[in-house]
C-alpha cells in the first residue's frame, strides 16, 4: 500500500497518484490542504521541505524520485 501526501497544485504530487494508477499499484492520496491531513503530514515529515511524501509498505521513500525508485526496482526483479 502507499500513501501519498500531496496537493492537487503540486505537478509531481499529479505524477506519482498517476504512475499508481497506471501500474495498479494500490495506493492512497492524502491532499495536505485538508487541515487533518496536514496535521498528520506535520506530525511524520516534522523536517520534509516539499511535496509529495509517500509512504510505501509503512516505510517512508521520500518523494517523486522515491516513488519512481521504488518502481522501478519492482519491475527489475518482476514483482509486478
Amino acid at each position: 500500500m502507499v500513501k501519498i501526501y500531496g496537493s492537487d497544485s503540486c505537478f509531481h504530487c499529479l505524477k506519482c497518484k498517476q504512475m499508481c494508477e497506471a501500474m495498479q499499484i494500490d495506493h492512497e492520496y492524502l491532499d495536505v490542504g485538508d487541515r487533518d491531513v496536514a496535521l498528520e503530514f506535520k506530525r511524520l515529515f516534522p523536517d520534509a521541505e516539499g511535496i509529495p511524501q509517500i509512504i510505501w509498505n509503512n516505510k517512508h521513500i521520500g518523494g517523486y524520485v522515491g516513488l519512481t525508485s521504488e518502481i522501478n526496482h519492482l519491475l527489475n526483479i518482476g514483482e509486478m
